[in-house]
Parts: C-alpha cells; structure tokens; sequence
C-alpha cells in the first residue's frame, strides 16, 4: 500500500501540479541544499524579501519566549534557528502566500489557512509533550493538512465535487482514496518527504487524525507528536467554526488533549495562548481570525455541561463505534452527527461489510437499522451477535415508530437499547450516553478481573516495559539513551538533507569506580546527577543531551562543527571543573574527559559517528584525562 501512494505521489508530482514553494523561498530551499550553504549567503538571500526577512525576525524571537536579550539582526535570527529550520519556516509561509485561493470552489482556501495556522501554534505550544523543539512543531502543525490543498490544486473540479457533499472524516478520506488513488493524509505525508522533512513529520502526519491507528510504540517520540498533532488540529478547527458548532466540537477537543496528557484545566489558558498568537499572526499574514467573545466560557464549561445549545457534546466516548444501516440517507446523517460527537465511528452500509467489521473484534457499541421488530429482525440481530467475536458489544437497534410496542423480541435476541429513525437529538444523548456508563463499568470488570488473574512475573514484566518506554533518565533526569539515539537519527537526517554540520560529544566522568569505592554508591549516585546538571546548563538550546550508560553521557550538536564542538566540549570540562561534588563535610572535585567526532562523508551512520567521537573519548582517557580530545580524521581535515 505504501509502494502503491509513493508511486501515485510520483505521477502527480511529474505533473507538476502540486503545491510547492516559490520566488525567494525556492531558493533557500535550493541554497540549504548545498554542501557551501552558509549564514552570510542566507542572510542575503532572505534579505531580498522584506516580508520574509521580517517574519523570520518575528518567529526567532517568539520561539525563545524572552530568554534571550530580543534578537534584532537577520543573521542572528538565522544562527538562533538554523539552517534547517529557517528553509522549513520559508517552506510553510511561502505555501501561505502563494495559494490563497484557487479553481476549487467549494474548497475555503483562507479558512484552510486560518486553521493551519492555529494548528501550528498550538503544536508550537506543546511541543514538549511531542518532544519535539517548538520551531519544528510549528512547520509540521501549519503543513499537516497540506494533502487537502494539493488535492484542491491538482484536481479543483472533482475535489470540489466531493467537498459539496458534507462527507464526514472517514467517508471523505475513503472517496479521496477511491477517486485519486491516495487520501489527503496520505499525501500530506508525501508530500513533506519530498521536501525533506524528518520521517518522524511525516508518518505522524499520516496518523494524526486517527491516532489510534498509528503503529508507534506507547510512548515513542513518533506517538507522541501524533498526539499533539491530533489535538492541534481540533484546536485549529474549534477556532476556524461558527460558534454553533464549537460546541459539538469541545468533547472531542478534551478527550485529544487527555491523550496527549493535558490535564483538563491546562486546555483553556493553553487555547487561550493559542488565540492570541493566532491574533497576531493572522494580521502579519493577511488571514482572517475570528473574535472569541465566547471563549472563556465555552473553555471553562465541564465538557459534559455545554447547555442545550449544544446537547451532543454531552457524549465524549474514546470508543468504537459501529454503525450498521442499510438506508443511505440514515446512514450518512447519523454517521455525520456520531463524528460530531467524537466518536470513532466505522460504517457498514449492508451485511457482508457488518459482519467484517464486527469480526474484528474491535466494537464498543454497534447501532443496527432493522425494519422491524418481528422475528426476521430478531434473526438478523442474532447473526450479528454471534459475530461480535464474544466482545458484546452494548447493542442499539434503530426501527421505524410502529415497531416500539414489540420491542421485547429485539431485546431477546440481543439488544441493549432501542432507537427511532424519527429520533430526536437529545433521545440520541440519553442512549449514548447509558452506552458510554455501562460499557465503562463493562470495561472495569475486566480490568479488575484480568489484574487479579494476571501472574507476579507477568506484571513484573509489565513494570519493566513501562519502564524501558520511558524517556527520561530517573537518576539524572536527562533523557535516556532510548529517546537521545532517537533524536540523534533526526538530526542526521537534518544534517544528510541540509548539509548542515553535526557534532557529536562523549563524556565519561574520571575515575568514577573510585568515587563509588570510596564513598558509597549513594555519594556516586549524587555525583551522577550533579555532573549531569552541570552538562546540561553548559549546553546550547538546541543541543540533544542525554545519558549514554553508567558515567557516560552523550551530547548532539546539530548545525555544530567541530570547532564549536570542541569549545563546547572545554566549556562544560572547565564548568564541572569548578565545583565540587558529594554531600555534607566531604566534598571533592570531579573532572572529565570528553571526545569529539564531526560527521563526513565516511560515516555511514549515527553509530559510526558515536564511534569516532567514543575513540577520541578513550584517547583523552590514555592521555592523562581531564581533556577535550577530537577524533583524528577531524583534526586532519582542520574543520
């Protein structure tokens, strides 16, 4: 399937109809491509469009949120974000500028951007529960819905077809995919590959607006910015609607941030943060926002309390729901109204495709369309129970008006609960709603009983796995090895697309063994996590620090040469030089030795990279300690 939309991704770019970036941003693109790219040459290349230059300016210093003195050179703002980072920005506003409208009519161009925009802002805003720097946040949240512009753009009259029609999410991405061999999540995530982007950006875009598909390990990097790409999006539709449907919205924009570990009580200031920003960006990008005179309360209000204007929102089920209706028209209006409640809801528009869906095991609640409620009916119900894969799912049967006086057999023969085809919305609530208690209280038990009946070893093994998916270092509090390697293969990534330099820097504390030997594990466990400190303050912005084993820790310079790398380097020796380790009246000094490796063209891999830099470890090591020393092929080349 993969081959399949890379090959569909290829045709439609030979045909040079996509979305792609123009005039001055082109040619950064071009020039961060180049082995010779530099800051000068950047700089005077951004300095030819005023508007870039200045929004460039604006970005650097909204990223560092005052921590630094405010940046007012170009040149700064451009070593501020790097390389890198200024193409991926000049990428996301030069799409803004150049395809505000187009020959899709029933696409909304400025809206689409509007919502981006929020989007990106958001995914700024929480960008560190994606693990993600907030600059890269940024460009991923504002180009995550790309797909459905190059969609528009490469085909304006079919796509606008589609469009008129109000198909929900899923019904929408099926009909992309039947009619032009790819959906727009798909091609979203083709199309920020071929601009070189991070593979992470890409596949978490693929996923994010059904995250619960997504094949990322529980705790991954890849999973967690497809959380926050999930909630960003709701952020930036919740504020591109009407105030009528906001309200429909609010659940489901709570039950993405739980995903991503908001708590409920950081989602209002966090979208109020959002909106202000938005404010301002919207008027440096010429794009429409909307006053929120209501936000405040329409935040604050628990998300099962919106008030009767918005009575739908009453249900928020991170559930599975299937919907099983043989009637076009009843299908499509009851699937567009359970998606604007939340719900994961998957159709099945006659038997066969009912019975496949219910095999998979995966149902919460199923609603079934029968004719009636006589024994017909009653025989349907039971086929498809028998096909819930002993799930039980909680059952809705949906009949006409005349059938509610024989309900009994329906419910014999399975059936939770009944609904009308006249229904009303808030009798829609009410069975939703007893849906969502009992399967919850279902859901409980087997906890409960699976926990009871789950052996020691089985839950020792559960702790472990926990544990390793963790991404933090207990002892230090830097990041662990696992989530360091991670973003060490990013950044090569970065580096191979951009050119860019790349560093690497082992550090072993000296004579650790006898630090433990004289004066306890526990002394040694302090001195570890004081070191570690002392690292992690020496270090730059964007330096990845992290614990590499035992008494060694591992820093990546990205946009770093070995020049830098080596400063650095004699910077945190001469910190942690400085003071002095270990707890009450028996406080000692510590040194380092630290080895420095910059990627070139020989080194095939991160791990050959590490590599280098861990031999210059072992070199200052046999040379006495206490010393910077640079891998040899380094030095030679006098980078």
């Amino acid at each position: 399937m993969i081959d399949d939309a890379k090959q569909r991704f290829a045709a439609l770019k030979a045909g040079g109809m996509l979305p792609s970036p123009q005039g001055v941003s082109l040619a950064i693109l071009e020039l961060t491509q180049r082995n010779d790219a530099n800051v000068k040459t950047l700089t005077h290349l951004v300095q030819t469009d005023p508007a870039m230059a200045g929004r460039i300016l604006r970005y650097a210093n909204a990223v560092h949120g005052g921590s630094l003195r405010h940046i007012a050179s170009l040149s700064h703002a451009i070593v501020f974000l790097g390389l890198f980072r200024v193409r991926q920005i000049a990428l996301g506003f030069s799409l803004v500028d150049h395809y505000r409208s187009g020959a899709c009519t029933a696409f909304d161009y400025l809206g689409y951007w509007t919502a981006s925009l929020a989007t990106g802002i958001t995914a700024q805003q929480v960008s560190a529960q994606a693990q993600c720097p907030p600059d890269e946040s940024f460009t991923c949240g504002l180009l995550s819905g790309i797909g459905r512009l190059a969609l528009a753009t490469v085909f304006p009259m079919e796509y606008s077809e589609m469009l008129v029609r109000n198909l929900n999410a899923l019904a929408l991405r099926e009909a992309e995919s039947s009619n032009f061999g790819l959906d727009h999540a798909v091609l979203s995530g083709e199309l920020l590959d071929d601009w070189g982007l991070p593979e992470i950006f890409h596949q978490a875009v693929r996923y994010h607006e059904l995250p619960a598909e997504a094949p990322f390990a529980a705790g991954s990097r890849a999973q967690a910015l497809t959380s926050a790409l999930h909630f960003s999006s709701k952020v930036g539709a919740l504020l591109n609607m009407d105030s009528a449907r906001r309200w429909e919205r609010l659940p489901s924009l709570y039950h993405a941030a739980a995903q991503l570990g908001l708590e409920d009580t950081q989602v209002p200031p966090l979208v109020e943060s959002v909106v202000a920003q938005w404010h301002d960006w919207g008027r440096e990008l010429r794009l429409p926002t909307q006053d929120f005179s209501d936000l405040k309360h329409l935040l604050t209000t628990p998300p099962d309390m919106a008030g009767e204007a918005g009575m739908s929102a009453l249900v928020v089920l991170p559930m599975r729901l299937a919907l099983i209706a043989y009637d076009a028209s009843l299908l499509r209006n009851l699937a567009e109204t359970l998606d604007a409640m939340g719900l994961l809801v998957e159709l099945a528009p006659d038997r066969n495709s009912a019975l496949r869906l219910l095999a998979q095991n995966q149902t919460d609640i199923m609603m079934v369309q029968l004719p009636d409620s006589g024994d017909e009916s009653a025989r349907a119900l039971r086929e498809l129970r028998t096909c819930d894969g002993g799930r039980q799912a909680y059952c809705i049967a949906m009949i006409p008006p005349e059938a509610e006086a024989n309900v009994a057999k329906l419910m014999l023969a399975g059936a939770s609960d009944y609904l009308l085809f006249n229904y009303s919305e808030s009798s829609l609530v009410a069975r939703l709603s007893s849906a969502q208690r009992v399967v919850t209280l279902q859901s409980a038990v087997r906890t409960e009983r699976e926990t009871v009946i789950r052996s020691s070893g089985e839950w020792a093994r559960s702790n472990r796995r926990l544990l390793h998916e963790a991404l933090t270092d207990p002892l230090t509090r830097l990041h662990n090895r696992r989530y360091g390697l991670d973003r060490f293969n990013q950044e090569w990534s970065y580096a191979m697309h951009s050119g860019a330099p790349l560093s690497c820097l082992m550090l072993d504390i000296d004579h650790f063994k006898a630090v433990n030997d004289r004066y306890g594990h526990e002394v040694g466990d302090l001195v570890l996590a004081q070191v570690a400190r002392i690292i992690q303050s020496s270090c730059r912005k964007d330096d990845v620090v992290f614990r590499f084993g035992g008494e060694e820790f591992c820093i990546v310079g990205p946009g770093t040469p070995v020049k830098e790398a080596i400063q650095l380097g004699e910077r945190i020796a001469r910190n942690i030089r400085k003071e002095r380790y270990g707890k009450g009246n028996e406080l000692f000094h510590v040194t380092l030795s630290v080895g420095v490796a910059s990627r070139e063209a020989g080194d095939s891999d991160v791990e050959a990279l590490i590599a280098r830099a861990d031999q210059a470890l072992y070199a200052a090591k046999d040379n006495g300690r206490n010393q910077v020393m640079v891998a040899r092929n380094d030095v030679e080349s006098g980078a």
